[in-house]
């Protein structure tokens, strides 16, 4: 009779703690879903602003709608009908021009704007789609220019690169990892005039 009362006392502890647990497996499932809703509603919140028509559409984001705000003053206005506009992140970098550098054009730079800061850049030969270079973090520099442009620069780092850079030019994409969006493609080749390979310190990155 004992062994059988312990029987039933110890499946009835069993039933309990298990009752218990399960709450508190719910409560911490549903505090990760919190943070991972917070963390996309802050995202988007980022990602999305209204502006007034006076300040102008910023450059890097695109107009998803005009409106009309009663925060904003009326003149200036876009169209002549709207004091705002709700206006949303474009996360696409933009080459607007690239070439050669450093004193022996093993250089790449590359001019353009939307670059986010831990931008890189993918590099392609002419004819192959496979990445033969990666440049991103301390293997190339970003600033910004007297102009208020944005300025990559790199120094290839391998052989096949400069072969390839010499001859018949490389492919270049800068990628923006956190929008997940990169810029078209844009094919550079090295002057053929130069022949030296001095180094290049301090004018290449």
């Amino acid at each position: 009779m004992k062994l059988i009362t312990k029987v039933i006392a110890l499946a009835f502890l069993t039933v309990f703690l298990s009752c218990q647990n399960e709450p508190e497996e719910l409560f911490e499932d549903d505090a990760i879903t919190n943070d991972n809703s917070t963390t996309a509603l802050e995202k988007n919140y980022l990602d999305i602003n209204i502006v007034c028509s006076v300040e102008g559409i910023p450059p890097g984001w695109n107009v998803d709608e005009y409106i009309n705000s009663p925060n904003c003053p009326n003149y200036n206005l876009f169209f002549g009908r709207y004091n705002a506009a709700i206006i949303s992140r474009d996360g696409t970098p933009k080459i607007n021009r690239a070439g050669a550098g450093c004193q022996d054009n093993y250089c790449i730079w590359i001019v353009g704007e939307n670059f986010e800061s831990n931008a890189y850049v993918d590099i392609r030969t002419t004819t192959g789609s496979s990445i033969i270079g990666t440049y991103r973090g301390s293997n190339r520099t970003l600033t910004t220019n007297a102009q208020g442009q944005q300025v990559i620069t790199l120094r290839l780092g391998s052989a096949y690169e400069r072969s390839q850079f010499a001859s018949r030019g490389l492919r270049i994409w800068v990628v923006n990892p956190q929008a997940r969006k990169w810029a078209d493609g844009r094919t550079v080749r090295r002057p053929g005039d130069i022949i030296i390979d001095p180094p290049c310190n301090p004018i290449c990155p």
